[in-house]
């Protein structure tokens, strides 16, 4: 008997909620609401396709893998052995797509020296370039690629935040134009971010950082993450990527270290760009270029950021 009571009394009580439902959306208002809703649903869809406007960015695969760049770029030579990244750095530094290598000066250092590291372990190899770094620290180049593609996120992994957290203290901040060659051996000026990070851990024994870093984005040179930002969330174009090139030496006079930065660009930019997307080409054939074979990540030398 209190069952039935209990069915009953609920149902009773569902009753009105129904009714209140029923109303609810059967009621002009709420049918005037719906009807403006998708309309305006319909509308902006239509108005995104006839407009060619593009929220989400295409892919756009490298020309060539970046382990391809040369290890002899003018008098440079690497010195790091190509190592792969595990997967929790991956994950952190978000591409599979990058190279971080060492670059000597091989006008500066003696050829047996060069020759000594061949059949050297990691270790041993960090000590020869420790030496080489320590007697001519403008002799030793780090530089690191990563690449990125069809994404409009913040850019991540920036100098700015990263050398900071390692406890370094920008003393010099700079945005010079440099002169370069590009993959066609024409003039191209690259507008970077130059800065000079004074070490504050007692430890490293005060070893300066001069870094500089560019990004390649949809075509052109940007000298910032704001630049990728604008050019990647351009709604009418189809296709985003960008390319961040870093460079760093410890050269202990900041002028001159961006002069030995400079040089280096100029022997290893064009083998930079015949890795990256011809942009030209993909909007003249209005859609990417067939992807490239993956290739596997490779951690060269890392610096480390």
């Amino acid at each position: 008997m209190s069952t039935e009571r209990s069915i009953t009394t609920s149902s009773t009580e569902d009753a009105p909620v129904s009714e209140s439902v029923t109303r609810a959306i059967t009621s002009p208002a709420f049918l005037a609401a719906f009807a403006v809703l998708l309309v305006a649903a319909i509308s902006l869809n239509a108005a995104t396709q006839y407009m060619k406007l593009y929220f989400k960015k295409e892919p756009v695969p490298l020309a060539k893998p970046l382990e391809t760049v040369s290890p002899n770029l003018g008098p440079w030579v690497q010195v790091s052995v190509d190592q792969t990244l595990n997967p929790e750095m991956l994950d952190v530094l978000g591409t599979k797509q990058y190279i971080f290598r060492q670059y000597v000066d091989s006008s500066l250092v003696p050829p047996e020296v060069l020759a000594s590291l061949k059949d050297k372990t990691e270790q041993e190899r960090g000590e020869v370039v420790g030496a080489i770094m320590h007697q001519h620290p403008e002799a030793v180049m780090r530089i690191a690629v990563t690449y990125y593609t069809g994404m409009v996120d913040t850019v991540a992994h920036i100098p700015d935040r990263c050398y900071v957290a390692d406890g370094f203290v920008p003393d010099t901040y700079a945005e010079p134009t440099w002169t370069a060659r590009d993959k066609n051996d024409q003039p191209v000026d690259v507008q970077v971010r130059y800065i000079n990070f004074v070490d504050t851990t007692p430890e490293r024994k005060a070893v300066p950082q001069n870094v500089a870093y560019f990004f390649h984005c949809n075509g052109g040179y940007v000298p910032d993450p704001i630049g990728v930002r604008i050019r990647l969330q351009s709604l009418i174009e189809r296709h985003g990527y960008y390319a961040k090139v870093e460079l760093m030496n410890a050269t202990r006079d900041s002028a001159e270290g961006a002069k030995v930065m400079e040089r280096f660009l100029q022997s290893a930019l064009p083998e930079i760009e015949r890795c990256l997307p011809d942009w030209k080409k993909l909007k003249a054939g209005g859609g990417a270029p067939a992807t490239q074979p993956a290739a596997q990540p490779v951690a060269l030398g890392a610096p480390g950021r």
